[in-house]
């Protein structure tokens, strides 16, 4: 299951209803890391379209490399 991170902007305390019933809160420049299916829910989709909410595709970071003794 591909992974979005969603990251506060609004510089104010958010709750966002994903489902029935369940919601994330998020403080000012928070980010959180969702099931990219969150994108779809009404509430993420209004709060990114009015520039409160970002997404950002969480890409694999690449290892990273040791400095070895010379």
């Amino acid at each position: 299951m591909k992974n979005i991170l969603l990251k506060n902007i609004s510089g104010a305390l958010l709750t966002v209803n994903v489902a029935k019933g369940r919601g994330l809160h998020f403080l000012a420049g928070e980010t959180k890391n969702v099931p990219a299916a969150t994108i779809e829910s009404p509430d993420v989709f209004r709060l990114f379209r009015k520039g409160f909410l970002a997404v950002i595709d969480e890409k694999p970071s690449a290892p990273e490399k040791k400095k070895g003794k010379s």
